[in-house]
Order: structure tokens, then C-alpha cells, then sequence
């Protein structure tokens, strides 16, 4: 917290220097204009009405300039908001160019239950009991099975700072499923949250085929999902042994791999517990919350991970900050 408040301390005083360099700059350039005055009087009303217009242009000069900072900056903002927005298409647009009848709206990440419904409903899709044999079926769970796996695992190589964290995912989601659970898993291990997922036993309840490379299922299995915050005293934690989700599994043209392209979660939990999209959940089977103990050795690598998170995004905002002023003196500089 004292860390925090320090670097909100200095975002302020960031913002001072910044005011004072440009107030300092304009003063000095005003200075500059006036100086000699004494020698300069013997022109009259001459004299007053060329000062008069002189302070005008400078007045002009300097909104103009500040208008230019504006729009520099404001550019700059854009086009950082823009570059992540191309990345996120690319991505969706690969997904989508790669498997036969994949839509953008079955990409949507952490969709509600009923807004998937309709999706299916405008879509004219309706999931069936026997649309996929048992030999395929086993194929479905086994996949969801191992990428569920894989995800929690992801989360604790997260924790000991391993760069190559992703790479068994990588092979289990498509493109822009992975770099929304690339984001989840950030977010977990930076508050010191493991979720273990082990699946012992699964079912296709329903599913409908979109094509011979994208099949839609209602995914039910039984097992272990525990998710436990390592850094609150274990007091937040639930586990559940049964759950249902929707799946979109998909694979590229000519593959035999599948993968999950999208999850539909049949209830999400806060760590209390709470579901915050307010929805019933697809399995009746619920919940507990419970004391769920883990080893000192992954507390103390939550703690280290957790550390290291902040110290990185400490980092972050201070190079944003000398890289803002920087080019601020720069373009006020070359615009004299």
C-alpha cells in the first residue's frame, strides 16, 4: 500500500514538473520579448500599438502550440488503443479463417448463459442429444478435460515465473481464447489465486454439429475445481465436484486436433462464492466453500510472483511517465 501511495505521490508531482517546464519555458520566452524596453519608448503611440498586436501573436502562438500538445498526445493515446484493437482482430479473424464455420459471436469471452441461448437461437442452431457418436464424444470431454488441467497448471508455472507458461495451452485454445485466458491467468496469479481443475469423468449431454470442423456441446463432468486465494488465508476458496459448461470446439481445415475456441461457463464464481453475471447455473450439483489448505512453498511463491507483478508494473508506469515528458519537451522544443 505504502508503494502504491508512493507512486500516486509521484504521477502528481510528474504532473507539476511538467506544468511548471512549460510555464517556465513561456515565461522566459515572454522575458525575452520585453527585454530593453527603456531604449525602445521613443516611438509613441507607434511603439504601444506594436506591442499591443506583438502580444496578441504571442497569445495566439501559445494556444496554438498547446493545441498541438493536445493532439499529440491524444494521438499517441489512440494509437495504442488501436494497435491492442488490431491485434484482437487478427487474432479472431485467423480463428474464424481457420475453422469452417466458425461466427465472431461464438468468440465472444465470459458470455452469459442466456446471451450464448440466443446467439444459438439467431443462429438457428439447436443442440441435439445423439449429434455426435460416443468415439467423438469421449474425444469432446477429453480435450475440455486436458485444457482445464493444463489452465491450472498454467496458473502455478505463472506463479514460479516460468516465461513458457502458455506454451502447453497453446496447443489445447484457439487463438483469441488464448489471449483471453492468457489475461484471466495474469489476473489470478497477481492476487495470489490458484484454480485446479482435475476431470475424472465427462459427458456430452448435447451437442450440434456447424460443420465437420466446429461442433457445439453442453459439456457435463465430475471431478475437482478448486480455487484458492493463497494470500487471504484460504478463508475465500470453494470447490465444486460436478459442473456444466457450454463448449465451442473447433479444429483447423484438414486437422484432426480439436480445440476449444470458446467456454461458456455454467456459473462463474467469485471467490465468496458470488456469481457475478447473476445467472442459474447449467448444473445443480453447486458449490462449498470451504477452508482448503495449500504448502507454505506455493504461499511463498504467490507472495514472491505477486511482488515481482508489481515491482514490473511499478516499472511500467514510471517509463510511461519519462517517456511522456520526454516527448513533451521534445515537441516543445521543435515547435520553438
Amino acid at each position: 500500500m505504502k508503494r502504491a501511495n508512493f507512486f500516486k505521490r509521484w504521477k502528481i508531482a510528474l504532473v507539476v514538473i511538467i506544468t511548471k517546464l512549460l510555464t517556465f519555458h513561456g515565461a522566459f520566452a515572454s522575458m525575452g520579448s520585453t527585454g530593453g524596453g527603456g531604449g525602445s519608448s521613443s516611438g509613441g503611440g507607434s511603439s504601444s500599438s506594436s506591442s499591443i498586436i506583438s502580444s496578441g501573436n504571442d497569445k495566439s502562438g501559445d494556444s496554438f502550440k498547446a493545441f498541438l500538445f493536445v493532439l499529440f498526445f491524444c494521438g499517441l493515446y489512440i494509437l495504442s488503443s488501436v494497435s491492442k484493437m488490431v491485434v484482437r482482430l487478427y487474432r479472431r479473424t485467423r480463428d474464424i479463417t481457420e475453422v469452417n464455420g466458425l461466427s465472431k459471436w461464438m468468440l465472444i469471452p465470459n458470455m452469459k448463459i442466456k446471451d450464448f441461448k440466443q446467439g444459438l437461437k439467431r443462429a438457428k442452431i439447436r443442440l441435439e442429444n445423439d449429434a455426435v457418436d460416443n468415439q467423438l464424444a469421449q474425444s469432446l470431454v477429453e480435450t475440455y478435460a486436458w485444457a482445464q488441467f493444463v489452465y491450472g497448471q498454467s496458473i502455478r508455472r505463472c506463479f514460479a515465473d516460468s516465461s513458457n507458461y502458455l506454451d502447453q495451452l497453446k496447443s489445447q485454445l484457439g487463438r483469441f481464447s488464448l489471449s483471453t485466458m492468457h489475461d484471466e491467468i495474469i489476473a489470478k496469479a497477481s492476487n495470489g489465486i490458484i484454480d485446479d481443475v482435475l476431470v475424472n469423468h465427462g459427458k456430452v449431454v448435447s451437442a450440434q454439429k456447424i460443420s465437420p470442423d466446429l461442433i457445439i456441446a453442453k459439456v457435463q463432468v465430475s471431478g475437482i475445481d478448486s480455487e484458492v486465494n493463497v494470500l487471504s488465508d484460504f478463508n475465500s476458496s470453494f470447490k465444486r465436484q460436478q459442473w456444466t459448461d457450454y463448449v465451442v470446439f473447433g479444429r483447423k481445415q484438414g486437422s484432426a486436433q480439436w480445440k476449444i475456441y470458446n467456454i461458456v461457463y455454467g456459473a462463474h464464481f467469485h471467490l465468496n462464492g458470488e456469481d457475478f453475471n447473476h445467472q442459474q447455473s447449467l448444473d445443480i450439483s453447486g458449490y462449498t466453500e470451504e477452508h482448503l489448505e495449500v504448502s507454505p512453498e506455493l504461499v511463498k511463491s504467490a507472495e514472491d510472483y505477486k511482488k515481482r507483478f508489481n515491482r514490473r508494473k511499478n516499472v511500467k508506469t514510471v517509463v510511461r511517465w519519462i517517456v511522456f515528458i520526454l516527448g513533451l519537451l521534445f515537441v516543445n522544443h521543435i515547435l520553438g
